[in-house]
């Protein structure tokens, strides 16, 4: 099984992948998402980790969020225990590779596995015809071995005896705040004071958005065990006016 996740939206990019995937392979394709806000590697970087856990062993991930298409950053591919991932090597595995060590990385320097040439299309030339090799039980002889890869730096969750920090993890299509701070961390709490900035807001703990006010705030673990912060029918994001990777904290 192929995963694939991109930020081309609805685009014709996705369509010639597959096709070229299904030239070399009949592994069966799901599209994770191709709605990543263009270019954002943190968010795809979150969103990649709290999504492989749902799919299978050996499941191919290919992951094509390259704003440095072009450049000198390298093509690789991993080899953990359970799954294979496919990506520019840009920080885009970070958060997945810490949970899922690598056994082998390479770069994807081999022609012979490449489709074409292109400068600018790399998620057709190399990164599909890659994943599709490896559902045929290649991998080796895709590239050169490499000691490591790019890693993207992150404010890890901490606790402490006055509060919690972390970090806006990304924004969902409804502008709802997701953070990296489990929620296990504050679930016997009614209420916390979220500060973003020099904006500190006391919050209901609660089980839905409906368990507020229309327009008001609330905290709630999302369906990945994290904390999110949302508004009933409206925008958290407006009100913290706060961006990915921003530090969040919660103070006791």
């Amino acid at each position: 099984m192929i995963v694939f996740m991109t930020d081309w939206g609805n685009s014709h990019y996705v369509g010639i992948c597959k096709g070229v995937i299904r030239q070399i392979t009949d592994a069966e394709i799901i599209d994770l998402t191709h709605n990543i806000t263009p270019y954002n590697v943190r968010e795809a970087m979150y969103i990649l980790d709290r999504s492989v856990d749902y799919f299978p062993e050996k499941s191919v991930f290919l992951v094509v969020v390259d704003y440095g298409v072009g450049t000198a950053r390298k093509a690789i591919a991993v080899e953990t225990e359970k799954y294979y991932f496919v990506a520019p090597d840009n920080g885009v595995l970070t958060l997945v590779l810490e949970r899922h060590q690598p056994r082998k990385i390479v770069d994807l320097v081999n022609k012979k596995y490449h489709f074409g040439t292109s400068k600018t299309f790399h998620g057709r030339d190399i990164f599909s015809p890659a994943a599709a090799y490896i559902t045929k039980g290649i991998f080796d002889d895709l590239g050169t071995r490499l000691p490591s890869y790019a890693t993207v730096p992150y404010r890890k969750a901490h606790m402490s005896a006055t509060g919690i920090s972390g970090e806006v993890a990304y924004f969902d299509r409804f502008g709802n705040i997701e953070t990296n701070i489990p929620f296990a961390w504050i679930a016997d709490k009614e209420q916390v004071k979220i500060k973003v900035g020099n904006k500190a807001v006391l919050v209901p703990v609660v089980e839905t958005y409906a368990d507020v006010e229309e327009g008001e705030l609330l905290a709630h673990e999302d369906s990945t065990g994290y904390i999110e912060i949302a508004v009933n029918k409206g925008v958290a994001r407006e009100r913290f006016k706060c961006f990915e990777g921003c530090e969040l904290e919660i103070i006791f």
